[in-house]
Parts: C-alpha cells; structure tokens; sequence
C-alpha cells in the first residue's frame, strides 16, 4: 500500500507529468512500484541516469534527434525527482543540476535547437533558452514562465506546440527559480526580469519585436500579468492558472506552504507569510494591463481557489480584451486536460500575436 504523500503526488500530477513530457510507461511504472514517497527521488534519478546512457548510445552512432529527446527525457526525470523534494536542499539541488546538465546536452540537438542566452539584472545572470521556427523569421516570440516549481527545461513540449504555428519561445529562470534560484530567492519585481528578457529579442534580428507576448504557468501566472501590465511591448498576456495574490496562504497545501517558504528563503512557511503576501499581490497593476489576455483555470483546482479567477477579473480593466477558459473538471492548470487546453492556447498566442 502506497503512503499518503505518495498517493496525493500522483492523483494530483499524474496528468502534469504525462502531459510535460515523462513517457507514460514511465509513470505507470511509478503507480506500480512505488510504495513510498521516499523512493521517489532514486527512482526517478535512475530514470534519468539510463535515458542519459541511451542517448549517448545513439550519439555514437550520429542518430542525433533520437538522442537530443533522450537527453531532455533524462532531464525531465531528474525535474520530477526534484520535484516538491523540498525538505532536503542538498538533494534536491543535485536533481537541479542533474536536469540543468541534460538539457544542455539535449539543446542543441533538438529540431529546432534551443539557443541558451543570459542577460544581466542587478549584476545577476539570468539563463534562458531560446527557439526560433523554421524561415528567416522575424517570427512572434511567447516569453514562457515557469512558475513554483516548473523551470525553463519543463517547456519543451509547449514550445513545440508554439513553434509548429510560427511563434518562437523563449524560457527563462527567473527569481526564485530552478537554476537563477542559488543567486537570487523569490523577489516582488519579476517584472524587471521579463523586461531585460523583451530587451534581448528586440535586439535578434530573427524576432519581431513588435509581436512578443508573456505566458505564465501557476505563480508564472501571476508574473506575466506583473510583466504585461509593467512593460507594453508585450503584446500578449497568457494566464495558465489564475493566481492574483496569497489571500489563501492559509488553505495552502503543507507542500505548496513550504515551497513558496523555501524558494524565499525561509526556513518555515510562518516566517515567509507576511513577505509573500506582499510580495505577491497584483492589485497595484493589474488596472494597468492593456493587451489581449487569455486566462485557463481549471474549476476543479484544489491548489489555487477559483475565487482568485474573480479577483483577476474584478481587477482587470472592463474593456481590456478577455478570453475566460475555465472548464470545470480542470484540475490544478488543467493539467489533466492537457491534450485539449495546451494546444488551444498556443493557437491563441499564434493568432494573438
């Protein structure tokens, strides 16, 4: 019999998992195997381990495409060992690096590649990676946000879904997050960090400056709404997850309070409750955005109420242009609906910009 934590990762994120790119076999092995929530780590690194082993294997013999989806395969697996690992920093920062490395590996062997960039804010490095469709371009660009635990190597099966419809992508770590997190803990000026990013694809010849739009996943919901209503170049704001502020902070799960505690650098989540409420609150701009927005938010959502829906809604503009997609069998950013949200806001973001 599996234990308590274990059995609520996977009805939970079952869907997120598939849906992000672990082979389904994969999971399913995890379902039946796994009795406890201490087993996942090693598990799911030695997955990690043997994509890696197999990817080498068909380099060797020049099947390059193979290997750069075997490589992002073993990234992923290290990301999901990581993932919600909260309670033993050490660990979890091997997986961190583990997923960081692979996905190097993978980049430049993905069609198309993933171009890494860094731009500087505050002295601070920020990584990302960028991919540009087929063509001379200029090509519309979506800035994609990774939220509380979601990184910049987790997009790839989005980025795809965006690049077949002309629209390049470009990921990023920001505060708080996956590889930026050891310079920099959670901060209430995201936006500052999108824009550096708006700033280096105005200067890329292959990106139309004029088309660049933010999507954000979770709490990276919150920031592109941060970052569209604090910066006009963005053209576009995606909204996977409605998170208008931490008004819940007291209905968090104990994993989710501890996480947000964790990448604010806290030890408790008590100690971070008064920072990240004001840090996290969008309603001294969110009167300001002023592009085209796409809201998704499942109804079923039991880490994020729907009452911040309302929020964001009572505090956006009336007139501002609105599509509220909200199915009520959604759960936490639908993931369990992936195969029919994901593919509906990359054609929006490619209509939009």
């Amino acid at each position: 019999m599996q234990d308590e934590k274990l059995r609520q990762v996977l009805r939970i994120h079952a869907g997120r998992l598939v849906g992000d790119g672990l082979p389904l076999p994969d999971v399913q092995t995890a379902e039946r195997a796994l009795k406890s929530w201490d087993e996942w780590f090693d598990f799911w690194s030695r997955r990690g381990a043997e994509y890696e082993q197999l990817a080498d294997e068909e380099l060797a013999v020049g099947h390059d495409l193979t290997a750069g989806r075997l490589f992002w395969f073993g990234s992923m697996a290290h990301h999901y060992a990581q993932f919600l690992w909260w309670h033993d920093a050490a660990v979890k920062t091997v997986g961190q690096e583990e997923k960081s490395r692979l996905y190097r590996r993978a980049a430049p062997l993905l069609q198309p590649a993933a171009r890494p960039f860094e731009v500087v804010v505050d002295g601070l490095r920020v990584p990302g990676f960028l991919r540009l469709p087929p063509g001379p371009g200029p090509h519309p660009c979506v800035i994609l946000l990774g939220g509380l635990e979601s990184t910049k190597e987790e997009s790839l099966l989005f980025e795809d879904l965006c690049l077949d419809r002309g629209v390049a992508t470009c990921a990023f770590d920001g505060p708080g997050q996956g590889d930026f997190l050891g310079q920099s803990v959670l901060r209430p000026d995201f936006e500052r960090f999108t824009s550096a990013v708006v700033d280096f694809l105005e200067s890329e010849p292959a990106v139309a400056g004029d088309r660049i739009g933010v999507l954000g996943r979770s709490l990276g919901g919150y920031y592109a709404v941060r970052s569209a209503a604090c910066d006009e170049r963005l053209r576009a704001c995606g909204v996977w997850g409605a998170f208008f502020d931490l008004s819940f902070f007291e209905d968090l799960s104990p994993s989710a309070a501890v996480g947000f505690a964790y990448v604010s650098g806290f030890a408790q989540p008590a100690d971070a409750r008064e920072f990240l409420q004001r840090s996290i609150d969008l309603s001294d701009v969110a009167g300001r955005l002023n592009c085209p927005t796409y809201v998704l938010h499942g109804g079923a959502d039991d880490l994020i109420p729907v009452s911040q829906v309302e929020k964001l809604r009572a505090a956006l503009p009336p007139e501002l242009d609105v599509v509220w997609d909200i199915p009520p069998e959604g759960n936490h950013c639908c993931h369990n609906m992936h195969h029919l949200v994901r593919p509906r806001m990359a054609d929006w973001l490619a209509d939009t910009l």
